[in-house]
């Protein structure tokens, strides 16, 4: 997938966005924010604002708002975070990609 193209990605993405109901509802954002700023995809700051704004009370807002933090990482934030989801939330994994969870460990870091 490296050197995706950005109708490659919007295509990619878009896997994501038909499954971001059950991905708000389901995903701990603390869960996955360590595994990202380990990959170098969230910094400190974008960590700070999903687990603490006050504008992001609910589960599903901070949820939400990583998923669009994400998406503006381009490639490097879509495969940290099909990794982070094969890693932690396997069934969501499956339901994203359609395949079945592998279990190695991130190409990025």
């Amino acid at each position: 997938m490296e050197n995706g193209t950005m109708e490659d990605m919007d295509v990619l993405w878009e896997k994501v966005e038909c499954k971001r109901y059950e991905l708000c509802r389901n995903i701990t954002p603390a869960k996955l924010t360590p595994y990202l700023r380990q990959c170098k995809v969230l910094d400190e700051q974008d960590e700070d604002e999903i687990l603490n704004s006050l504008l992001l009370q609910a589960k599903a807002n901070r949820t939400s708002r990583l998923l669009d933090i994400l998406r503006t990482k381009g490639e490097r934030g879509y495969v940290a975070f099909l990794e982070s989801l094969e890693f932690y939330y396997p069934e969501l994994y499956k339901s994203v990609t359609g395949k079945d969870p592998t279990r190695r460990f991130s190409t990025i870091v």
